[in-house]
């Protein structure tokens, strides 16, 4: 489909699109591209965050035995634990399958599997207007992502700096201030092990180090998981709705009817090639989404009630909550969107294949397109390991 050239520059433009999506990983140790020495050594960062996140786990669990029955506290440092935890599998998740994401990854960026098309292989005439075709549809579908990518990237964003820097100028504040018997807080509620060392030695800076990291694992691994489940899931839309435009564009006058039935077996190999890729993500994702969706589920009650409690007597935690909230639901919801609305389009394939000028062909192209029909009328939704898929459905029985 595409010239050496046009591939080149079809990867530069893509990885464009996506470059905020592979620096978030490299930060944390993920490397998306393709493996070399220098950005194995990436894993060292990887494996450094995941230790640090560990230890800052440890002022969560001091800061539940001080609270003393404190329902709201005890509520909040629940968690930004379950938080840090979901980081942490997420991560090393990640850790030990960055050459699946890459590869997957890949795939999408040089339009593999648009590339590998027969039909540009032939002589059809309708080539160039497939390949027009073709390139809107992706140009769609890239724009949405990148704007879904934006997006949630601004949400996690504001709540951690919500996080780190409320907790840094309140405890500078009264430091200067000099307020007796102050307790300071750390990035990530937790109560500090340090606290009779005072905030003017250099355990009050690991107190806040340990702290930050912990904050940041939990924002930048979840940005990296879902922004690459994002990507992917919105490439496998598009493919579909390639799938679709070649069936309906079968019966084309541009179509020589000798080559039809042809025509529509490059469909169905087109199709299988888009079905093992979407089962490929799938599999990359299914056992690993329960976690966090189970975490998930505990979260949302632990917010929900903050969000309750603050509205009466906290408005800081209020405020907090509200834009924790929209963070989670921001990757969450657009994770259920985006299963849902692939489902949808893998649908539309029957009725793509119904819409064609099927009547004024011959018996094989019938018999060709009834078996189309026949294998694409299984119903599909990535799944969240034996547990429920993602769907519309699950997103409101969540909510």
């Amino acid at each position: 489909m595409y010239s050496i050239i046009e591939r080149k520059e079809l990867r530069v433009h893509n990885i464009w699109r996506i470059r905020e999506l592979k620096r978030i990983s490299y930060i944390i140790g993920i490397n998306l591209n393709a493996q070399t020495k220098l950005k194995r050594s990436l894993r060292i960062i990887n494996v450094l965050i995941i230790i640090f996140s560990c230890i800052a786990l440890y002022p969560h669990w001091l800061m539940i035995k001080q609270a003393q029955g404190d329902i709201p506290l005890i509520a909040e440092t629940s968690t930004t634990a379950l938080q840090t935890t979901t980081a942490l599998i997420k991560m090393a998740y990640m850790l030990f399958n960055q050459h699946k994401f890459h590869k997957l990854l890949q795939k999408v960026e040089t339009h593999d599997l648009l590339q590998r098309i027969e039909i540009f292989l032939t002589g059809m005439p309708i080539k160039p207007n497939l390949k027009r075709e073709i390139n809107a549809i992706m140009e769609t579908n890239w724009k949405q992502t990148r704007r879904q990518l934006l997006f949630t990237i601004g949400t996690c964003i504001c709540i951690m700096c919500n996080y780190f820097f409320y907790a840094l100028f309140k405890n500078l504040y009264n430091h200067l201030q000099g307020t007796p018997n102050y307790v300071y807080i750390l990035p990530f509620t937790g109560y500090p092990m340090f606290l009779d060392k005072g905030m003017a030695s250099p355990y009050y800076a690991m107190d806040m180090f340990f702290g930050a990291c912990s904050l940041f694992a939990a924002g930048m691994s979840a940005l990296s998981f879902q922004g690459s489940f994002m990507v992917l899931c919105k490439h496998s839309c598009g493919l579909v709705q390639v799938v679709c435009l070649l069936l309906l564009r079968s019966t084309s006058a541009m179509v020589p009817k000798p080559q039809r039935v042809e025509y529509l077996r490059y469909c169905i190999v087109q199709h299988q090639r888009t079905l093992e890729f979407i089962n490929d993500v799938n599999r990359l994702y299914r056992h690993i989404c329960l976690s966090q969706f189970l975490h998930s589920l505990a979260i949302y009650g632990f917010v929900l009630f903050e969000m309750n409690f603050g509205l009466e007597s906290n408005k800081v935690t209020f405020i907090r909550m509200i834009m924790y909230l929209c963070a989670a639901l921001t990757c969450d919801c657009l994770q259920h969107v985006n299963g849902q609305f692939l489902a949808n389009e893998l649908e539309k394939i029957p009725l793509a294949c119904y819409n064609c000028e099927w009547y004024h062909e011959t018996d094989d192209f019938k018999k060709t397109l009834k078996m189309i029909i026949m294998r694409s009328n299984k119903k599909f939704c990535f799944q969240i390991s034996w547990f429920t898929v993602m769907s519309l459905a699950t997103l409101m029985g969540v909510s």
